[in-house]
């Protein structure tokens, strides 16, 4: 006799009481374990702050970190609430904070449900100095393209610049 199978899973045989004509045996199954739903994630409706936390406040999304299966807003967060002390790993699905949809994560996309962005959109101005701050490429819009301009400059101030120049 030959028996081919693709997978095999072993199980231990536990001692069940006798009722009756039962089984004399059960088998106890580990299952996977159910996450407990966090009250405050409804479909449909905004997370709390839209997804912002304390560490990251332009971020609006939650995410779900693999380690432990929960969602946190920022890696910090995950940190700071670890009470078992496992090591993170990088968080592979995230929550909209919009619409609580749950998606695969994507740090520049929008939500696939309601579109919103999920990160706080990029200005040309500053941004930490990968930014525009040339006056001259700047947008019209831009309100720091005109700043400074209609100053008027002191005689005195006027008089010495020609000294600092010299020095």
């Amino acid at each position: 006799m030959t028996i081919q199978a693709d997978s095999c899973r072993f199980q231990r045989l536990q001692p069940a009481e006798n009722i009756g004509s039962g089984p004399l045996y059960t088998v106890k199954s580990k299952g996977p374990k159910k996450q407990a739903k966090d009250p405050a994630i409804v479909d449909m409706l905004p997370l709390p702050e839209n997804g912002s936390c304390k560490h990251y406040k332009k971020s609006f999304r939650w995410l779900r970190f693999p380690c432990c299966g929960k969602f946190y807003p920022c890696d910090e967060c995950h940190d700071f609430d670890n009470d078992d002390g496992h090591e993170m790993k990088y968080a592979t699905r995230m929550l909209c904070g919009f619409c609580a949809k749950e998606q695969p994560y994507s740090a520049d996309k929008p939500c696939v449900r309601c579109g919103s962005s999920t990160t706080k959109g990029r200005t040309q101005h500053w941004e930490g100095g990968s930014g525009c701050r040339n006056k001259i490429k700047m947008s019209k819009n831009d309100k720091q393209k005109y700043a400074g301009v209609s100053k008027t400059v002191s005689r005195k101030a006027q008089k010495a610049e020609p000294a600092k120049k010299g020095k």
